[in-house]
């Protein structure tokens, strides 16, 4: 199984002897991962699934990734002859949204004729706005596009949102009008301390009017907060026309270098994000508008190298993609990219990086993207540990060809776990992907069915029979680390 083979040419050298080869290496490679790490074991749990019951639908186009203003400035990220990244990117699914926008979209400057920029600002250009269209086009993404609220004018953000839609077209789902404006007042500094959500509905109604006097059909997604949940409901009550996604932040810790930041606690922190999802799912069945964390990561402030670079965050970030499309959300935009101040730096957090000759590479948490995107495809069924457990979760997702796919995960830093399930119906066959590397902090060396990523996108999964007991099958899921179980009929 080959993907991103549109990215990069097959390997000629990798002949049909090697494959045969690495199927043959499946069980050693097993060995290598599994009962290690799964010894001593922490008892036999029981899962449930109930495959008949009503499902709920995963968005074709849940996965998604996020990236600062300032990547276009740079021009040389977004093109569509970035074969490594568009390589990376398309790897992870045939649908997708980026969005652009973060802090330094509040220090854009939108030029259309060359001009000496203001102090401490990223220009945007017609030309960066073709190579960013020419690249979603290749790709087949959509695109949410974040405007200057900040400290530009409605007629300014008019006139960029005016170009964007004419040069991304179809691709374009939506423009966000400001980026967290929960924190103008409060950290950012760009409005008074008093500034609260009538006095940014009431800039957002203004740009919003300007943006669609020149843009008659523009969509809307917003208001893109940091932490006030409630601005999101004030937003959608508004009815605006065009508004056709709400979306909120979310991020698990921080800042980066607090020290109560660390690896363990990120594992344990899956249910905290219950009430925001609660929050948001109340506005979306009220206001019928989907809702999506189009920004999220780790640890905020660009991410904790040790802990966001992890196969731990790998983890986390799977869960985390579960839990939000078992709330009813339409998708998660994980951040990443360069460093805001140092652009010859990667985030922490980024799911992909640079790696040598002006080429990317997959860090650990783009492998957790990877595992998601490979076993969410349909609809999420539920799936009850018989014992509940904090460091063992489980979800299941039945496809339309009336495959089951069962995730589970180990967040247990020791101690591995044998997972007895049984599937609701009996299938004909039955196989195990994983997710696992060197050790929880490990910063290389992560894999998903014993396979890394190349830089062009290209991946090679192999994937191991189950020991299975009737219709029951029995799975080991190591120490910090993940199954993908595949029930075929």
């Amino acid at each position: 199984m080959c993907h991103g083979g549109r990215w990069t040419m097959l390997q000629n050298s990798l002949s049909i002897k090697r494959r045969s080869f690495l199927r043959a290496m499946a069980s050693a490679a097993a060995g290598l991962f599994v009962p290690a790490g799964a010894r001593p074991q922490t008892g036999v749990a029981r899962l449930v699934v109930d495959y008949e019951g009503p499902g709920r639908l995963v968005a074709a186009d849940f996965v998604g990734l996020s990236y600062e203003s300032a990547i276009l400035a740079d021009g040389d990220y977004f093109t569509p002859d970035n074969g490594s990244l568009l390589g990376l990117i398309r790897t992870l699914g045939d649908n997708g949204v980026i969005r652009i926008g973060g802090n330094t979209s509040e220090r854009t400057v939108w030029q259309v004729e060359p001009r000496p920029p203001p102090a401490d600002s990223f220009v945007v250009t017609p030309a960066s706005v073709d190579r960013l269209a020419a690249a979603l086009r290749v790709l087949g993404w959509q695109l949410i596009y974040g405007l200057n609220l900040a400290r530009s004018s409605p007629e300014e953000a008019a006139e960029e949102a005016a170009y964007v839609a004419r040069a991304v077209g179809r691709n374009l789902l939506a423009f966000q009008i400001g980026n967290e404006p929960d924190g103008f007042g409060r950290w950012t500094g760009v409005r008074r301390k008093t500034y609260d959500a009538a006095a940014f509905l009431a800039e957002w109604r203004t740009f919003h009017a300007a943006i669609r006097s020149r843009v008659h059909a523009a969509h809307f997604a917003g208001p893109d907060v940091a932490a006030a949940t409630d601005w999101v409901g004030a937003l959608a009550a508004q009815q605006p026309q065009g508004l056709v996604l709400l979306t909120r932040h979310y991020y698990a810790d921080g800042p980066a270098g607090a020290p109560h930041v660390g690896l363990a606690k990120l594992l344990q922190s899956g249910g905290q994000i219950a009430p925001v999802l609660e929050e948001l799912a109340r506005s979306s069945q009220t206001f019928h508008l989907p809702y999506r964390l189009a920004e999220t990561n780790s640890v905020y402030n660009e991410g904790q190298p040790g802990v966001s670079d992890t196969l731990g965050a790998a983890l986390w970030g799977t869960e985390l993609m579960f839990r939000v499309a078992a709330a009813g959300a339409g998708g998660v935009n994980f951040h990443g990219g360069v460093h805001n101040f140092r652009p010859d730096d990667d985030k922490a957090y980024t799911p992909i990086a640079r790696g040598g000759s002006g080429r990317y590479r997959a860090t650990p948490l783009y492998y957790g993207i990877l595992l998601f995107a490979q076993a969410a495809r349909g609809e999420l069924v539920t799936a009850r540990l018989a014992a509940q457990r904090d460091d063992l979760k489980a979800f299941a997702v039945r496809a339309q060809d009336g495959t089951l796919r069962v995730c589970l995960i180990n967040l247990n830093l020791q101690h591995g776990a044998r997972v007895r399930i049984d599937p609701g119906r009996g299938f004909a066959a039955a196989s195990v992907m994983r997710l696992a590397g060197p050790a929880a902090d490990a910063t290389a060396g992560v894999m998903l069915g014993q396979a890394s990523v190349d830089e062009f996108g290209g991946w090679m999964p192999v994937t191991d029979e189950v020991q299975r007991d009737g219709r029951e099958v029995v799975v080991d899921v190591s120490a910090t680390s993940a199954a993908l179980l595949s029930l075929r009929t």
